[in-house]
C-alpha cells in the first residue's frame, strides 16, 4: 500500500522527556524521523498484542500482571498491620 493512500488522524500524548531523548537516539540511528519510529513501534506492538490474544498469550499476561499488583497490595497492608501475640514474660511464672 502506497504512503497516500494511507488515512491517518493526528493524535498527542504525554510522554516522559527520558524516553523522548532515547526514542530520538534511536530514531537518529535508524535515519528516521521520531513519528515515523513510534509509528513502527506501535505498528509492531499493536500486531504482537493481536497474535498473543489469539493463543491466550495476552489473558494469561494480564493475569499474571493482575497477581502481582493483588500481591503488592496484601504485602503492604502485612506491613502495615501490628503484629499481636503473646508475651512470653507475661505468661512466665515464677
Amino acid at each position: 500500500m502506497s504512503q497516500k493512500n494511507i488515512v491517518t488522524k493526528k493524535i498527542s500524548f504525554d510522554c516522559p522527556v527520558e524516553l523522548i531523548e532515547r526514542l530520538d537516539k534511536l530514531a537518529s540511528y535508524a535515519d528516521l524521523p521520531r513519528q515515523k519510529l513510534i509509528v513502527n513501534f506501535l505498528e509492531l506492538s499493536v500486531d504482537f498484542v493481536e497474535q498473543t490474544k489469539k493463543v491466550g498469550i495476552l489473558h494469561l499476561t494480564l493475569l499474571l500482571r493482575d497477581f502481582q499488583y493483588n500481591a503488592r497490595e496484601w504485602a503492604a497492608k502485612i506491613r502495615k498491620a501490628e503484629i499481636t501475640g503473646i508475651d512470653i514474660k507475661d505468661n512466665q511464672k515464677d
